[in-house]
């Protein structure tokens, strides 16, 4: 009895290690990554973007892709730190490819919106900063285009879940869009520029897009979901781009 007593005593340590090595190396890991992001959550309410991103790095290596969840939304926070960070061609990037990717839809729907007016405000400021450079037309249009139609879906699919509060939000910044398409040049330059774009200013963007255009090849425009090829909506906002999240 005593030897069965001594065995199992001796043995009580291996589910513990079994565990410390196994699934709790994932839990473990996911605490770390937690007190991260709340560190750069922190930083970025104090608009330090770089420390931010350095965090948001550090918690996406942590967790690596064991919980899509928490990597969906790092990967959202680090497309806005790069974004106010004025690395424009990257941001546009980053978010398109979350925007394409297959499992977009099986995200949580306040995420999947949240990423798409993230999407509707990085290409809104692109559009109008290229405007500014004096960008051939078509090039800046793509992005207005695209502020416009993330920002349409997002007012449509709001409203039809009787969001009515959130869709007239989007409307306004649906009409934000249409208007940046039809001011004048003379008109657009007499606007100051919001300073969530500003970090966009003086980086030769117009340039980086161009190169950008020739180097993803043919097929679908990034950025757009499904739904939307009507033309753009009618009238134009008189509000300049409201704030919002991520502002």
């Amino acid at each position: 009895m005593k030897r069965v007593f001594l065995l199992g005593w001796l043995l009580l340590p291996l589910p513990v290690l079994v565990w410390h090595y196994g699934p709790g190396q994932h839990w473990l890991a996911r605490d770390h990554a937690h007190v991260l992001i709340q560190r750069a959550t922190r930083a970025e309410a104090q608009r330090d973007w770089s420390a931010a991103e350095a965090l948001y790095r550090e918690a996406a290596a942590t967790v690596g892709v064991t919980d899509a969840r928490v990597k969906a939304q790092l990967d959202l926070a680090l497309v806005r730190t790069r974004y106010r960070m004025g690395s424009a061609v990257e941001a546009i990037d980053m978010v398109d490819r979350i925007i394409a990717e297959p499992k977009f839809h099986e995200q949580p729907q306040e995420w999947q919106r949240e990423a798409r007016e993230l999407a509707g405000r990085v290409h809104y400021y692109a559009a109008w900063v290229m405007r500014l450079e004096g960008a051939q037309r078509d090039l800046w249009m793509e992005e207005a285009e695209l502020a416009r139609q993330n920002f349409r879906l997002l007012s449509e699919e709001s409203l039809g879940a009787r969001h009515t509060n959130y869709s007239l939000f989007q409307q306004t910044n649906l009409e934000a869009a249409v208007r940046l398409q039809r001011l004048s040049l003379i008109e657009l330059m007499g606007r100051p520029l919001p300073e969530e774009g500003q970090g966009m200013a003086g980086q030769g963007l117009s340039e980086q897009m161009a190169r950008r255009r020739g180097q993803r090849g043919q097929g679908r425009t990034p950025g757009v979901g499904e739904g939307d090829e009507g033309p753009p909506a009618n009238g134009a906002g008189t509000q300049r781009f409201p704030g919002g999240p991520g502002s």
